[in-house]
């Protein structure tokens, strides 16, 4: 697989793996919280420990000028958190007509993908196998769960950062906690730019986009467990409107990958796989959103 092509379809299961790198098999009733930010605080200590999980993401973009057109996602996973490997099906639409589907398997170095959909890609219903290399493998650049939890402790405490608790509410069968969070622009700017994960304190950072609102963010964390259980939010920004939610579940519920048969598996060399002209499809549709 073309590598661009390749890091397209990690993207979704790799920000599900950050969202959720920072979650503790811990499963007696806690006593109740009344203090939104001792919450979240709670929240990111039973998820630091978190060694599996089962996560669904829905990404939404619809840009009203651009008449209407809308490209929605679907990432449902199975991550073992420990290893960093995962199993992922990723189903999208990109507005015009179009859906793909691609499975992933991330098992060690080796990346198998199949495809449904996609422009140029014969479907064979067999997988693709790529061996990625040291200077390939998109979880090098994942800091470590560590990093991750101090980052989001950090951002916790800036006052930036606005938290609000709406009361305790029904989850499926659980109780959960309902937490929102109000991002301000400042904040956003800066940790796009760096300033949460790794970049120096001096580092210089460009003047803050005036477009960039406010974001405000709906959590739910489970009452007696204190698990994250969905996160949700919805921002526009340049006139496209982006509503994603992210929702977690069978918390620390073992896992273990296999390769797929080796009769069913295609190696592709290198990395290829995909002719520019198929990144040329891809590349229009969006562009034509």
């Amino acid at each position: 697989m073309h590598p661009p092509i390749r890091r397209l379809f990690l993207l979704p299961a790799l920000i599900i793996a950050v969202l959720v790198g920072a979650c503790d098999s811990t499963v007696e009733a806690l006593p109740r919280l009344d203090d939104p930010d001792e919450i979240l605080e709670e929240a990111l200590r039973t998820t630091a420990e978190l060694e599996f999980v089962q996560a669904r993401l829905e990404l939404r973009a619809s840009a009203p000028e651009a008449g209407a057109a809308q490209v929605a996602y679907t990432v449902a996973a199975e991550i073992d958190l420990d290893r960093r490997e995962f199993h992922a099906a990723v189903d999208g639409s990109l507005g015009i007509g179009e859906t793909q589907q691609v499975e992933l398997l991330l098992v060690g170095t080796d990346l198998f993908t199949r495809f449904q959909g996609l422009s140029g890609v014969e479907e064979s219903g067999r997988w693709q196998r790529t061996a990625m290399g040291a200077g390939e493998d998109p979880r090098a650049g994942i800091p470590p769960n560590p990093a991750i939890a101090v980052a989001l402790r950090a951002l916790l405490e800036d006052d930036q950062l606005a938290t609000e608790l709406r009361g305790i509410e029904d989850c499926g069968d659980m109780r959960c906690y309902h937490v929102v969070t109000t991002i301000a622009p400042d904040l956003i700017w800066r940790a796009v730019n760096g300033a949460l994960l790794g970049a120096p304190p001096e580092a210089e950072v460009d003047p803050l986009d005036p477009a960039i609102p406010p974001v405000a963010i709906d959590i739910l964390i489970e009452e007696s467990t204190r698990r994250l259980v969905s996160l949700a939010g919805s921002v526009t920004f340049d006139g496209t409107t982006v509503d994603a939610t992210l929702a977690l579940s069978n918390h620390d519920v073992e896992v273990h990958f296999l390769p797929p048969p080796p009769d069913q598996v295609d190696d592709l060399p290198d990395g290829r796989g995909l002719e520019p002209s198929m990144l040329d499809d891809v590349g229009g549709s969006i562009d034509r959103n």
